[in-house]
């Protein structure tokens, strides 16, 4: 029996970060930029990720939010931000999980900060429609048991707002589009720090997860490393961060620091039709940085 499709998103990203986890943290994304389009800056949310734990404000402003992750924990922790429409729960949304089936309409992915590694922070900023939401962490612990089964989704509110200023999410340099099923950048990369906006114009939910490639490694590499190679063996490439899970049409903006050397894009979202992952429909592509 297949995995409930919205469990199957969950794992999957949990999957990797776990499989990850060396002595070397992955290089963490740097604080979004202070300027916006419309001259005011996101409103900064910390997020405190323990084992097994998440904190943050119980309401927020509607607007551009950067989340600020920062993991105080012994493991791997990310800040995966799910919208609930209106009526829904936590309590909902975790009864969800255990069926079969199509993810429930009421459930829309809004992106947040990938895993970041003990003692290092990350961030990324989105747009938040005044709602009901939860903040989780589906990335699993040594027993194998992802953290949000451990209790790590939390419930926040997001109110009001202060006018159309506070919607505009960072400029970027950069751009990154989410299509069925590749990545088109706007540039190539160069060394320093990258402002990246990230588009889902696709017709279902992606996510872009950064990495490192390891010297002769390719993107396949560690999508089959991953997957069907069952993580045996030294990772071909290290997360670096990006966005997590949005849905079509979903914005959302992260910075990375970037030194010379290769780096690929890959999404391990599973597929709306047949459920296979979409690197499996080739959504995956590899970037020189010089």
């Amino acid at each position: 029996m297949s995995l409930h499709p919205l469990r199957r998103t969950m794992l999957a990203l949990a999957a990797v970060f776990a499989a990850c986890k060396s002595d070397r943290a992955p290089a963490p994304a740097a604080s979004a930029p202070a300027t916006s389009a419309a001259t005011s800056a996101p409103a900064p949310v910390t997020v405190i990720a323990t084992d097994f734990k998440l904190d943050m404000p119980a309401k927020v402003s509607a607007g551009a939010v950067t989340l600020r992750l920062v993991n105080n924990g012994k493991e791997l922790h990310q800040a995966q931000i799910i919208r609930l429409d209106e009526g829904k729960t936590m309590a909902d949304f975790q009864q969800a999980m255990k069926h079969e089936g199509p993810p429930p309409g009421w459930v829309r992915f809004v992106g947040g900060p990938n895993g970041v590694a003990p003692g290092q922070e990350a961030t990324s900023t989105a747009t938040l429609v005044p709602g009901h939401y939860l903040v989780v962490c589906s990335i699993p612990g040594t027993d194998g048991v992802p953290h949000i089964m451990k209790g790590m989704s939390l419930p926040f509110e997001v109110t009001g707002g202060t006018g159309a200023a506070a919607g505009a999410l960072p400029v970027a340099e950069d751009t990154v589009l989410l299509a069925d099923y590749s990545f088109h950048t706007s540039r190539p990369l160069t060394p320093g720090r990258h402002t990246i906006l990230v588009e889902n114009i696709a017709a279902q939910p992606h996510e872009l997860v950064l990495l490192r490639l390891a010297p002769g490694k390719t993107v396949d590499d560690f999508g089959k490393w991953a997957t069907t190679g069952g993580m045996k063996g030294p990772p071909p490439a290290m997360p670096l961060g990006g966005i997590g899970v949005i849905d079509a049409g979903g914005q959302g903006v992260f910075t990375a620091d970037l030194t010379p050397g290769d780096y690929g894009l890959i999404c391990f979202v599973p597929d709306a039709k047949d459920g296979k992952l979409h690197l499996m429909h080739g959504m995956v592509k590899q970037l020189e940085v010089s």
